[in-house]
């Protein structure tokens, strides 16, 4: 099985895949705090621009397991992240259309220990405040995966 999802007592989700676990938190950003989460995130941690949480479960997903392989386009997973999230090559088209930016985000941590942790002191450290999880609709989330996949295949 490639992942379980857990649910804390806060809105974010850890999932437990055989890649490691990761820890998704949705947040609200002003344009202030956009550049704050930014700069206060490392090497296992991504903010990104999109409907629902399913999508930065897969593309965080897709992207572990493509370093894991060595088959990754971007050289940090970071990067990877948005390139599959976005569907597209280029990390600039990515940054465009899936970079972080003044409203909902969500906040990625992957490839350490108690990822939920370390996401719950940043989000704590820059006082910013999670908002509720939301589910994609079926048909959307599956467009969505699809195009994930395509850039995979290619």
């Amino acid at each position: 099985m490639y992942l379980s999802v857990v649910i804390s007592k806060y809105t974010m989700l850890e999932i437990k895949t055989k890649f490691g676990n990761i820890c998704i938190a949705k947040v609200h950003l002003n344009e202030d705090d956009v550049g704050k989460v930014l700069e206060a995130c490392d090497e296992q941690c991504q903010v990104m621009r999109t409907k629902c949480y399913e999508e930065v479960v897969f593309a965080t997903i897709l992207a572990l397991k493509s370093f894991n392989s060595e088959r990754n386009t971007a050289k940090t997973v970071r990067g990877e992240i948005l390139l599959r999230l976005a569907g597209v090559k280029q990390i600039k088209d990515a940054l465009k259309l899936v970079g972080a930016s003044k409203g909902e985000n969500f906040i990625v941590i992957f490839n350490v220990d108690n990822p939920c942790d370390k996401l719950r002191r940043l989000l704590q450290s820059l006082g910013i405040r999670e908002i509720e999880l939301n589910k994609c609709p079926q048909e959307e989330l599956k467009k969505s995966l699809e195009k994930m996949a395509m850039v995979e295949a290619f």
